[in-house]
């Protein structure tokens, strides 16, 4: 569990584009295990974020015309899989997250972070290997925003993710494995002595 903190307006987030293949770098190339992202067709990196790539936002993305359990599952029937099937395994992340009992509400019907815990449900229903989180708890009170960490950080254990989480929390951000800054378009390693 990797966490990237920095000042604003620093490429936090462009970062996590790239890594996640939504955006492309202008040099360079990114490995994904042994696997070359500069050179993957359009097509290609779309297959690769559905099956290995899930990603949590600031702000949770839900559609709105659609039910918790609706949203979760859309990522399943993207790659086709059967509705009942996705359906299925979509109720299983709701219950993972604590929705086990609001799957039918929309996103309206839902507090921040209910709808948060949907977004987490929908990034994980795939069964990702990379889980990519940009400032997650960041639109939540802080009661709200420690659960919802609490819950990424549980998951990312269970499920043996790689999750890299951009945070300006620096509590949550001591609470991962290692620590990044980006400053000046350079990742530094931030150490324990530097962090208190």
């Amino acid at each position: 569990m990797l966490a990237i903190v920095g000042e604003s307006g620093t490429g936090k987030s462009s970062l996590l584009h790239i890594l996640g293949t939504l955006d492309r770098p202008s040099e360079g190339d990114i490995y994904f295990a042994q696997l070359s992202l500069k050179s993957l067709s359009d097509e290609s990196a779309a297959d690769l974020r559905n099956r290995e790539i899930g990603f949590v936002w600031q702000f949770h993305y839900l559609l709105p015309e659609f039910d918790a359990l609706e949203n979760v599952a859309m990522p399943l029937l993207a790659r086709g899989e059967n509705p009942k099937q996705a359906q299925a395994r979509a109720a299983e992340w709701l219950r993972a997250v604590g929705l086990g009992d609001r799957m039918h509400h929309r996103s309206g019907e839902l507090s921040g972070g209910e709808q948060q815990r949907v977004a987490l449900a929908r990034a994980l229903v795939t069964g990702p290997k990379l889980l990519l989180a940009d400032e997650p708890t960041g639109d939540l009170d802080t009661g709200t925003a420690e659960r919802i960490f609490d819950l990424i950080a549980r998951l990312h254990l269970q499920h043996q993710l790689t999750s890299i989480i951009v945070t300006h929390n620096m509590e949550f951000a001591k609470r991962c494995g290692r620590i990044l800054r980006l400053h000046g378009g350079r990742l530094e390693e931030v150490s324990s002595s530097r962090m208190a």
